[in-house]
Parts: structure tokens; C-alpha cells; sequence
């Protein structure tokens, strides 16, 4: 998972994993919190999670991978998922993709071929990302969609409500 560490929705993905025995990995974007450069337009941010991918496969011969994102690190992790499946140099194998209120009207996200199970939760008042766009470019892939009432962008007051969804659906 990448963005800002601290962000709680990213936390409260962290969390879920955790809670499930699977290791974890967070980590700035460029330019974000600690970490060196500038925002390179979500082309170099892939590039980032490549870079952790390398890492990973330094520290475990575990090759098993789930991906989740929020917002801008929900176009990071899609796009990651599609450049997995042309170039695996470590062979991981992508058991699901994640997607919390994934920046589709901000980034090419209807070019990328993402797996059919893909889980994309909405919070159905987001102010920052359309909802109906995120509904909509989830359903023309035939994505699975949980629409989380009452919730906004940052998904306030309404965290539970995200490990609630992960939980129905966890593989």
C-alpha cells in the first residue's frame, strides 16, 4: 500500500491484513512525509511500488500478493496490477486488488486491465472523487462495488465500515 502511512484509511487497510497473518508494507510516495523527489504524475509513483515489490522479493520467498490503495494510491495499486500481469520478473501471484476511492476521474484508469474480483468501496457522498464515476468505471469492468453509506472521501467517522466490506469478501 502506498500514499501517506499515516493516512487512517490506509491504517485501517494495514490493519485488516494484519489481523489476518498477512504481512504488510506501507510506504510514502515520493515527496510525501519523509521520503525524497516529487510527485512524478502517478508515472513514477508506479515505479515506487515496483521498487517495494524489488524489496519484498529481497526479504521473502513469499510470492502471494494483495494490493489495496486509497484514492490516488488506488490508481498506484490498479496500475501496478496491470503492469503485474505483463511484466513479473518475481512471479508474484495477485491474489486481490483493493481499491478505496480510487482517483478515476483524475488518471487513465479505464485503459488498465485489472482482475475480475477486483474490490472497489465507495463512500456514497465523496467530495473528492465522483462516486457515480467510481460506480461507473467499476461497473463497466464488472467489478465487485461496496457502496458504504454516509461517508465521504476520507470515510470520517465510518473505518469500521471499510473492515466490514473486506471482511464479507475476503478470500
Amino acid at each position: 500500500m502506498g500514499g501517506t502511512m499515516d493516512n487512517k484509511v490506509a491504517t485501517t487497510l494495514a490493519r485488516f491484513f494484519r489481523n489476518h497473518g498477512i504481512s504488510t508494507v506501507q510506504f510514502n510516495f515520493r515527496g510525501v512525509g519523509e521520503s525524497t523527489g516529487q510527485h512524478a504524475d502517478g508515472i513514477g509513483e508506479i515505479d515506487d511500488l515496483y521498487s517495494v515489490l524489488d524489496w519484498v522479493a529481497t526479504q521473502t520467498p513469499a510470492r502471494r500478493l494483495y494490493l489495496a490503495g486509497f484514492s490516488f494510491g488506488g490508481y498506484i495499486a490498479a496500475a501496478g496490477a496491470d503492469r503485474l500481469a505483463r511484466l513479473n520478473p518475481h512471479h508474484f501471484i495477485l491474489e486481490k486488488l483493493y481499491l478505496v476511492a480510487p482517483a478515476v476521474e483524475n488518471y487513465p484508469m479505464n485503459a488498465l486491465q485489472l482482475p475480475a474480483d477486483t474490490l472497489v468501496l465507495v463512500g456514497v457522498d465523496d467530495e473528492v472523487v465522483a462516486p457515480e464515476a467510481i460506480i461507473a468505471w467499476a461497473n463497466r469492468g464488472h467489478y465487485d462495488v461496496a457502496i458504504i453509506p454516509e461517508t465521504g472521501h476520507f470515510f470520517h467517522g465510518h473505518l469500521p465500515a471499510i473492515g466490514t466490506q473486506l471482511e464479507r469478501r475476503y478470500p
